[in-house]
């Protein structure tokens, strides 16, 4: 049976510098850190992982278009 990939994200207050106002998440894959999405002049940056191994940039998004990709790679898993 294949390993499971799970992507999840949770939020990281305690990454955050003083002034900086968005809020930091961690990428999990597994339960595991993988990445640090952060806010950018007008979005969230980061990568996902993809189930192949691959990392996917979606570019400078909100964080609603990020959790948007990691149902899709969670579903895309499954199968």
């Amino acid at each position: 049976m294949a390993q499971a990939h799970v992507v999840t994200l949770t939020e990281a207050p305690h990454k955050r510098s003083m002034c900086e106002k968005q809020m930091r998440y961690d990428v999990l894959l597994n339960g595991v850190f993988a990445q640090e999405l952060y806010f950018n002049m007008k979005g969230y940056v980061g990568y996902l992982p993809l189930p192949n191994g691959q990392r996917l940039n979606i570019g400078e998004r909100s964080i609603s278009a990020y959790k948007t990709e990691i149902r899709k790679i969670n579903k895309e898993a499954r199968q």
